[in-house]
C-alpha cells in the first residue's frame, strides 16, 4: 500500500540534497498503526485544523492537479482518511518526513497525529534531539514523610477549533509556613489535549520544573528546594486539540511533595542571556559567561529555548584552563524540554560559558522576550548549598 506520508511529505521540488545510494532493500510495507478502536477522524474540523498543514506540507506536489510524479491529489478530507494507519506509522517512528525534505513545525505533526489517532496518539517531541548527558531518574516513590499538594488548572474546556493556546494559573497561600519541595511531578488529566506543562516562581522567573511527553519527576536527594508562605508559583499549560474532540475538559497541573525543611537545601541556578536578536531568516546566537566564587554541586540541569532554537552548550572552564562539558544538545526541540542528571562539583575560579543558537525561517525578527514567539536562553541548574545559586542568576 501506498505510504500517505511519503506522498504527503517526501515530494520536494526545490530540495538540494541528493539521495544517498544504499545497499538495503527497499520496506515495501511501510510501517504503520492501527486506528484505536472506533476512531474515525473529526470531519468537521478538517477544513480549520487539518486542511491548512496539508496545504503546505504537501500542496505544491499534491494538490487538485498532481505535479512532479504525485500520484495523486491529498486535498479532501476523503483523500486523507483512507491512509490514516500509515499517517499514524510514518509520523510516529520518524521515517517522514524525509530528510531531503523541509522538516514539519512538530505543532502541525502532532496535530496530524492526534486528529488521526481521535486524540489518543502524540507526535514524538524529541526527533533530531541528541544530548550528551541522561535524562533525571528520579524513581517511582516520593521521599518518605512527605505530603502532596496539587496544584492544578481549574477545569479548562478545550474546544475543537483550540490549537497551541497557553493558559497560565497563579497559586498564592500555599504553605503557611516554610516547607521543602522533596519531589515535583506531573498530573496529567485529559492528555487528549495536553502538550506540555511548566512550573516557575512568579516572583523571579526562575523555572522548577517543564513536562513534555517522557519527562519524568525531579526528586531532590536529602532535602529540597523551599516555599514560603509568600512563595507565588505559575504552572503554565500548552493545549494543541488538533484531533477536534469536542469533550474535551482538562484539569493537569503539578503535583508537590512537601517535607520539613531539614537536609540540604537546593535551590535554582539560572545562568542567562538576554541579548538574543535573531535577524529574519538568518541565525544568531546568544552568550553568557559565569564566575564561580563559591562552591557549588550541580544535580541536574534544564536547559531552556523557544521555537527557534538550535542547539544549546553549557560549558565548564575550570581555574587551570581544562574545559568539560555540562551539557550539550543539538537538535533542539521546544516540546522536548528535559531534566538532564549532570552531578558536577564547581570550585572557586571556575568559569561557566552558556551558549545558545538560533535559525530563524520566519519573515520577522526575534528578540529575547517571555513570549513564545520571542526567545530565550537559560540553563536552569538545581544546585546546592542554596546561597550558591545567586552568583549565576539574574537578568543579562
Amino acid at each position: 500500500m501506498t505510504s500517505f506520508l511519503l506522498l504527503l511529505l517526501g515530494c520536494d521540488p526545490v530540495a538540494t540534497v541528493p539521495a544517498t545510494p544504499t545497499d538495503e532493500p527497499v520496506d515495501p510495507d511501510p510501517p504503520t498503526l492501527p486506528l484505536p478502536e472506533g476512531c474515525v477522524p473529526n470531519e468537521a474540523v478538517f477544513d480549520t485544523n487539518i486542511a491548512p498543514v496539508v496545504a503546505e506540507a504537501c500542496g505544491d506536489c499534491h494538490g487538485e492537479t498532481p505535479r512532479f510524479g504525485a500520484p495523486m491529489r491529498l486535498v479532501t478530507y476523503a483523500d486523507l482518511v483512507a491512509y490514516d494507519t500509515e499517517v499514524l506509522g510514518e509520523l510516529m517512528d520518524s521515517t517522514m518526513p524525509p530528510g531531503n525534505a523541509t522538516p514539519m513545525e512538530h505543532a502541525a505533526k502532532d496535530t496530524l497525529v492526534s486528529w488521526a489517532s481521535c486524540g489518543e496518539l502524540h507526535a514524538p517531541p524529541h526527533d533530531g534531539l541528541i544530548a550528551n548527558r541522561p535524562v533525571f531518574e528520579a524513581g517511582e516513590e516520593p521521599p518518605p514523610g512527605t505530603t502532596p499538594l496539587d496544584i492544578t488548572a481549574d477545569p479548562q474546556s478545550i474546544g475543537p477549533d483550540v490549537l497551541d493556546d497557553y493558559r497560565s494559573f497563579d497559586f498564592t497561600g500555599l504553605v503557611d509556613q516554610d516547607r521543602f519541595i522533596r519531589r515535583i511531578e506531573p498530573l496529567i488529566d485529559d492528555s487528549r489535549v495536553l502538550h506540555h506543562i511548566t512550573l516557575k516562581d512568579d516572583d523571579t522567573g526562575i523555572y522548577y520544573y517543564a513536562w513534555a511527553p517522557g519527562t519524568g519527576p525531579i526528586a531532590f536527594p536529602d532535602g529540597g528546594v523551599r516555599i514560603t508562605p509568600t512563595t507565588r508559583l505559575e504552572v503554565e499549560i500548552h493545549y494543541n486539540n488538533g484531533a477536534g474532540v469536542t469533550d474535551a475538559v482538562d484539569s493537569s497541573g503539578i503535583r508537590l511533595f512537601l517535607g520539613d525543611p531539614v537536609g540540604t537545601e537546593w535551590a535554582v541556578a539560572s545562568p542567562q542571556s538576554w541579548l538574543i536578536n535573531v535577524p529574519p531568516f538568518g541565525t544568531g546566537e546568544a552568550n553568557y559567561t559565569c564566575t564561580i566564587d563559591e562552591p557549588m554541586h550541580v544535580l541536574a540541569g534544564m536547559p531552556h529555548m523557544h521555537r527557534i532554537g538550535s542547539s544549546f552548550s553549557h560549558t565548564i572552564v575550570r581555574a587551570g584552563g581544562t574545559q568539560e562539558s555540562l551539557i550539550s544538545l543539538t537538535g533542539w526541540s521546544f516540546e522536548a524540554q528535559y531534566i538532564y542528571a549532570m552531578g558536577v562539583d564547581l570550585a572557586p575560579g571556575d568559569l561557566l560559558h552558556l551558549r545558545c543558537s538560533y535559525e530563524n525561517d520566519g519573515p520577522d525578527r526575534v528578540f529575547a522576550g517571555e513570549g513564545t514567539s520571542d526567545e530565550m536562553c537559560y540553563d536552569f541548574l538545581y544546585v546546592s548549598p542554596a546561597s550558591a545559586a545567586q552568583q549565576c542568576s539574574g537578568p543579562f
